[in-house]
Formats: C-alpha cells, sequence, structure tokens
C-alpha cells in the first residue's frame, strides 16, 4: 500500500505529465518550451523531495541550448535546495545572463491539471513581464 506521500508525489507526475509538452526529464525534473507570440522560453518542473513542494523556473531559453543544459539542472537544483522564489539570473561561463521566474507550490493530490495550468501561465506572464523590465535595452 503507497503512503499518502507516495500517492502526492504519483499524482504531481501524471498532472505534470499531462499539462507540459516535455522534451526532456531527468528524475522528477521536467523541461518544456513555451512559444507564443511574444516569447519563447524554458519551463522546469521540479518535484523536491526533501519536502513536499513543487518548483517551477521559467527562464530564457538559451538555458537549453547545448552547452548549458549542466547549468540547467545545476540551477534547477541550487534554487531547489535554496527555495527562494522570484526572480534570478545566471551568469554563464561566455558571460551572458540568464533571466528566469521561479515559484513554489506545495505538493497535495488536489494538484489538478487546470490549477497547474493556470499557474504555469501566472508564471510565464510573470517571466515576460520582468524579463521587459530587466534584460538591457537594445540601443536605438
Amino acid at each position: 500500500m503507497q503512503s499518502p506521500e507516495s500517492r502526492n508525489f504519483s499524482h504531481c507526475r501524471e498532472v505534470i505529465r499531462a499539462c507540459l509538452n516535455i522534451v526532456e526529464e531527468r528524475g522528477d525534473t521536467y523541461v518544456a518550451i513555451h512559444k507564443d507570440e511574444d516569447t519563447e522560453c524554458l519551463i522546469l518542473v521540479s518535484m523536491i523531495r526533501t519536502q513536499p513542494i513543487l518548483s517551477v523556473i521559467v527562464a530564457d531559453k538559451i538555458l537549453f541550448a547545448a552547452g548549458h543544459e549542466q547549468d540547467m539542472y545545476r540551477t534547477a537544483n541550487e534554487l531547489n535546495s535554496e527555495s527562494v522564489t522570484g526572480w534570478h539570473t545566471l551568469v554563464l561561463t561566455d558571460s551572458s545572463i540568464i533571466y528566469m521566474y521561479r515559484q513554489c507550490l506545495w505538493i497535495t493530490d488536489a494538484l489538478s491539471p487546470d490549477l497547474l495550468t493556470e499557474i504555469l501561465c501566472d508564471c510565464i506572464t510573470e517571466y515576460k513581464h520582468g524579463r521587459e523590465h530587466l534584460a538591457p535595452r537594445e540601443p536605438t
């Protein structure tokens, strides 16, 4: 018989898979690409095993580019261990900067595809809004 925590994790995995167009999966970290008329960004959804927390990170798509994969998973793990929400930047070895937004929520069996989709949309909106204000502007 599964424990309530195991059932919650299993339920959340099913909800994540139903909501994300997953392009890569490593353990309980799921990677998807979001693209719309305004932006193209990366979404990382991770289940933190030390606490019943679901982490959602929306970042510049370049984080998924070849050569940055280790940075992507390292960043997700570091943010997950610090449990910090809000805006973050990552400086890569070539001195380029990646912008990201992070939000956390408790893992429960009440998580539905509609609720997760709403959370993902809110995170993407926050990412877009913040990205407009934080990213350096091209000179005109």
